[in-house]
C-alpha cells in the first residue's frame, strides 16, 4: 500500500513490474532488520546493558547494512536510466523504498528494539541479563 501511495505521490503508477516491489522491499527489510537484531541479542547476551549493546551492533554491523542497502539502491538506480518507461519507473520505487527501508533501520528500528527489550529474552536469560 506504501508503496502505491509513494507511486501516486511521485507521479508513478502500478504496473506488473512494480507490483513485485513489495516482496523486494520485504527481503530487503528483513535481512536488515535480522541482521541489526541478531547483533543486538549477541551484545545483551555478552552481559552489556541496552544503550551500549545498540550503541556496539549499529557501530559493527551498521557498515556493512549500510553497504548492503546502498549497493542495492545503486544497482537498482541504473533502471532509471532506461529507455523504457515501466523500468523507468521500477528503478525509482525500487530505490525510494530500499532508501525508506535503510533509513528506518538505523533510525525507527534502534529505539524500538530498546523499548521491547525485555520481551525478546527468556526467563532464563532474563535472570543472566540483570
Amino acid at each position: 500500500m506504501a508503496i502505491v501511495v509513494i507511486g501516486m505521490y511521485l507521479g508513478q503508477f502500478s504496473s506488473p513490474i512494480t507490483a513485485t516491489l513489495g516482496a523486494l522491499v520485504l527481503g530487503m527489510g528483513t535481512e536488515m532488520t535480522v541482521m541489526l537484531l541478531e547483533r543486538y541479542l549477541e551484545e545483551r547476551r555478552k552481559g552489556q546493558t541496552k544503550v551500549d549493546a545498540m550503541i556496539t551492533t549499529v557501530t559493527r554491523i551498521g557498515k556493512a547494512i549500510v553497504a548492503s542497502g546502498l549497493t542495492t539502491v545503486g544497482g537498482f538506480s541504473v533502471l532509471m536510466a532506461s529507455q523504457f518507461i515501466i523500468l523507468k519507473d521500477f528503478g525509482l520505487m525500487t530505490v525510494v523504498n530500499i532508501s525508506l527501508a535503510l533509513f528506518s533501520t538505523f533510525i525507527v528500528l534502534p529505539p524500538l528494539i530498546l523499548l521491547l527489550d525485555r520481551l525478546l529474552f527468556n526467563k532464563k536469560e532474563k535472570q543472566l541479563l540483570k
